[in-house]
């Protein structure tokens, strides 16, 4: 029985190995380059507090950002008192910075959503709309953006304030 080999050789196969090669390439560079496309999550996670900022895209072209904060070393009594003695009951002020090397720039104030009190401490979400050319704080072409949230604290009961920072998302806005 006879049968003939339909697999390519020489220089085809190596035009094939090239262009599958160049083709993966691309679909991986679009796929890391389109990463803040899709709705990005960091948190920083330490024993006093957490504070996380995502941005996720909106239909409209637009991101929206998202910040929370949990300060977990109050008890749900104090986190209560923090809260009613706050003004408009709020001890938190936000913001979304643009982090770069010299100098950090604020893009926008972010508005609070709740804060509320837990078994856990005194937590708070802000929650804020904004067009991703307000991201796109590094103007070169091809150069990845730097944003993090900035939460300000105030106690109420000390006067004493603290802020409180996210980890940086970078992108390509």
């Amino acid at each position: 029985m006879n049968t003939i080999d339909h697999r390519p050789h020489g220089r085809t196969k190596r035009r094939l190995l090239k262009t599958l090669a160049m083709t993966t390439a691309s679909a991986l560079g679009i796929t890391l380059m389109a990463a803040p496309a899709s709705a990005a999550q960091r948190c920083n996670y330490k024993p006093e507090y957490n504070a996380c900022l995502s941005l996720t895209p909106t239909d409209s072209g637009h991101y929206l950002v998202h910040i929370g904060i949990d300060l977990r070393k109050l008890t749900q009594t104090e986190a209560q008192a923090i809260i009613k003695a706050a003004p408009y009951r709020n001890p938190f002020r936000t913001w979304l910075y643009a982090g770069d090397k010299a100098q950090d720039d604020i893009i926008t104030g972010v508005s609070t959503i709740r804060v509320w009190a837990s078994e856990t401490g005194l937590s708070a979400e802000f929650e804020r709309v904004v067009t991703k050319s307000s991201l796109n704080e590094d103007p070169w072409p091809g150069e990845f953006d730097e944003v993090y949230g900035s939460i300000d604290y105030r106690d109420p009961r000390t006067g004493s304030t603290r802020t409180f920072n996210t980890p940086e998302i970078a992108g390509l806005f």
